[in-house]
């Protein structure tokens, strides 16, 4: 039943990246000004997201944000140069702010994806065995963004190699409220 529910959280992940293209009737045309940046390391090697970028033809992609939906926070952070991805979910305490930690087998969720595409999303939920830990430090309701830290470990479970992700950190990530 997890697995179903994180097939259905990276698929999720996936489509808001890929629609999430400016539209005529969008009140913030320019999600450029609202993006916060992620930046860590995978595997020791420096890993920084994108301010804007684009995708399968859609332009001006945020390459960091969140959405809040009741007390459950969908994250992501994208890298368009190699079109890497850090996904998380998380249920939100009420302070907002605080440590959430978490294995494959608890609610919340944190990935790293290789590349957005369908294999990516499923090995990373069926091969690998992750450990995570984000630290919301910050929460601006008024200006409606959150910073804080991360760290994200994936263990292959057929013996190949996984990722080590350190030294995570994010700034003043914008999140949309529905």
């Amino acid at each position: 039943m997890r697995n179903i529910t994180k097939l259905f959280f990276v698929s999720a992940m996936a489509l808001m990246t890929v629609t999430s293209c400016k539209k005529e009737d969008d009140k913030n045309t320019t999600p450029a000004a609202n993006s916060g940046v992620t930046s860590c390391e995978v595997n020791g090697k420096s890993w920084t997201s994108g301010k804007t970028g684009t995708y399968l033809g859609a332009d001006s992609l945020p390459g960091c944000e969140a959405v809040v939906v009741g007390d459950t926070m969908t994250f992501i952070s994208t890298n368009f140069t190699d079109s890497s991805v850090i996904l998380a979910q998380l249920v939100l305490k009420p302070g907002r702010t605080g440590v959430y930690a978490g294995t494959t087998s608890t609610e919340g969720a944190m990935l790293y994806l290789p590349k957005l595409d369908q294999a990516s999303i499923f090995q990373a939920l069926l091969m690998y065995t992750t450990t995570y830990s984000m630290n919301i430090t910050q929460w601006n309701a008024s200006a409606e963004t959150f910073s804080g830290t991360f760290n994200l470990n994936m263990v292959s479970n057929i013996g190949g190699s996984g990722y080590n992700i350190t030294n995570g950190k994010f700034t003043d990530v914008k999140v949309t409220l529905d």
